[in-house]
């Protein structure tokens, strides 16, 4: 044996001394982290199951926290307020598609136009499968993306059953996710006939044995609901569901758990927590000077849904109607008012003791 293969061989080896760099999570669900850092993540399920939808949530969870029951997993000393880095590749709508989504969806669930620093997308379709591969690492080194939203998979391999293939994008793909600490999102059809819920070909073979965790989207065709759960993990077993419905503008909005049509069950999303002790009064009530001082200080200003999604990660609140009546009592109170800009969008600011009101 060669002693490159030994010296080799050494590195590679793990120890009960060896110093290993722990899992970091995006997320967290139902109080368990997930979506780690430096993995890949299997999204599937049925054609138009909500796939992009789920994908438009984790995406919006990089300004927002938190979203139907998914929130930013915070370290110690990481500023609640900073975005994470987010990569979308899309390779299967059209560049109009594309756009809509960025534009429409993204944006009213962010409360703002995505900051083009921060949220990187790229339409592929046109692009030979040969390539994309490639030009999906090379977005990847250029942009150094916190997440990664890979839509679809599929479309980087000529034949989804050739397992030779599978291999080698899966072994690519792991290691571009480890270098590059991002956590990688791949998002995957299901077989097509509705009892076989295995992802599509070798290539779905190769992702759920490679992937951290997988969720899968399922819409009743009845009630139109789109549940996403977890259906597989290395780590922390998650038995939440996430349960939503798309209302008349396109957009995905939380509703309640539907088990049948002659029985409906209700079953809030949103579990209970207390609220941020910061900013709360004496009586235990939001505190709004404080609150509101503290979001939209030094002159900043917000319009509604981002403003909602701030106080909501800040003061720990996890019903949307609640931050909805927490904005609404500040504005009656006269802590905050709103101004419009230039395009007749409402941006509200904090109205300090000092502030003329007027």
């Amino acid at each position: 044996m060669s002693e490159l293969i030994v010296e080799r061989l050494s590195r590679l080896r793990i120890t009960s001394q060896t110093e290993v760099t722990p899992h970091r999570f995006l997320y967290q669900w139902d109080g368990k982290p997930c979506f780690a850092r430096g993995e890949l993540v299997a999204l599937t399920g049925k054609a138009k199951s909500g796939k992009t939808y789920m994908a438009s949530i984790l995406m919006a969870l990089a300004e927002t926290s938190p979203v139907m029951g998914l929130s930013r997993l915070l370290g110690d000393t990481e500023d609640p307020l900073t975005p994470l880095s987010v990569l979308w590749i899309d390779t299967e709508q059209s560049e109009d598609s594309t756009k809509e989504i960025l534009c429409t969806r993204l944006a009213t669930m962010m409360g703002h136009a995505p900051d083009d620093t921060r949220f990187a997308v790229y339409n592929l379709r046109q692009e030979n499968w040969q390539n994309r591969l490639e030009l999906v690492e090379a977005t990847i080194t250029i942009h150094k993306p916190d997440l990664v939203i890979f839509d679809g998979i599929r479309d980087v391999v000529g034949d989804i059953n050739d397992y030779q293939q599978a291999q080698n994008v899966l072994t690519k793909l792991l290691s571009i996710a480890s270098w590059s600490d991002a956590c990688i999102v791949c998002v995957l059809h299901q077989n097509k006939a509705i009892e076989d819920k295995t992802l599509r070909g070798a290539l779905g073979t190769e992702l759920q044995n490679k992937s951290f965790e997988t969720y899968e989207c399922a819409k009743d065709p009845e009630t139109h609901l789109i549940t996403v759960r977890q259906t597989a993990t290395r780590k922390y077993d998650i038995a939440a569901k996430l349960t939503f419905t798309v209302d008349n503008d396109g957009l995905p909005v939380p509703s309640m758990a539907v088990t049948s049509a002659a029985k409906p069950s209700f079953t809030p999303i949103y579990d209970i927590s207390p609220l941020n002790p910061a900013y709360l009064t004496p009586q235990g009530k939001i505190d709004h000077a404080k609150l509101f001082g503290y979001i939209l200080q030094d002159g900043k200003r917000m319009m509604w849904l981002q403003l909602k999604a701030v106080v909501m990660k800040v003061a720990n609140i996890r019903s949307f109607s609640f931050a909805d009546t927490v904005i609404k009592e500040a504005y009656i109170n006269g802590v905050i008012r709103y101004v419009e800009d230039h395009l007749q969008n409402k941006l509200y600011e904090y109205v300090s003791p000092q502030t003329e009101i007027f």
